[in-house]
């Protein structure tokens, strides 16, 4: 009797765990819905080989598909309804947003996370996705069930949303030779006027 209330305990725990994920992530979905704009600081912590390298910049986005993030160093990405210009990492230069693309994934990782869209992402790159959670954040990793043979692209992403308002606080990413690049927003300034001409080119 005893052995079978504890399985009866388990499998209803394995069968619940799936809703308060699913639940998680409608709620960070319904606070990302609030967000129009952001304007905030931006800090790109690389790790590679061993080694750390970290940049400051700007932040830009507004919704649902424009975003400019500018980096000291003259490093950038900025996406709009058609086109991403970009010049981090591998990447560099300007690319048509075709449906399916890197390019497009690229840009999406960031623009949905901004969103609170973490079941699009899932979905649209084959993502498998789970949820953490700590006093101060909810955490939600995106591994990647295909094996890439030129190696271009993200085995892991990571949204980290805050407790307080579930809005993002950092993405990191990891690439195919385990670089891990880490974006943390701070002073966020949500929902105010941001003119057009930055996301231009």
């Amino acid at each position: 009797m005893k052995k079978t209330l504890i399985l009866f305990a388990i499998t209803l725990f394995v069968l619940q765990a799936p809703a308060q994920d699913k639940d998680l992530l409608n709620r960070i979905r319904t606070a990302g819905n609030s967000v129009q704009t952001i304007e905030a600081d931006l800090t790109n912590v690389r790790l590679k080989a061993g080694a750390t390298t970290s940049q400051n910049g700007t932040l830009h986005f507004v919704a649902p598909k424009e975003m400019a993030a500018v980096f000291t160093t003259g490093q950038h990405m900025i996406a709009n309804e058609k086109k991403l210009k970009v010049d981090i990492g591998v990447f560099h230069g300007s690319y048509r947003l075709r449906e399916g693309g890197i390019p497009r994934s690229l840009s999406n990782i960031f623009l949905y996370a901004f969103q609170g869209r973490c079941q699009d992402l899932a979905d649209e790159n084959d993502y498998s996705i789970k949820t953490s959670s700590s006093t101060q954040y909810h955490d939600v990793t995106f591994t990647s069930k295909k094996k890439h043979i030129l190696g271009i692209g993200y085995k892991k992403v990571v949204f980290r949303f805050s407790t307080k308002d579930l809005r993002v606080k950092e993405i990191a990413l990891t690439d195919y030779k385990d670089t891990v690049d880490t974006y943390t927003i701070s002073n966020v300034k949500y929902n105010i006027k941001i003119g057009p001409k930055l996301f231009s080119f």
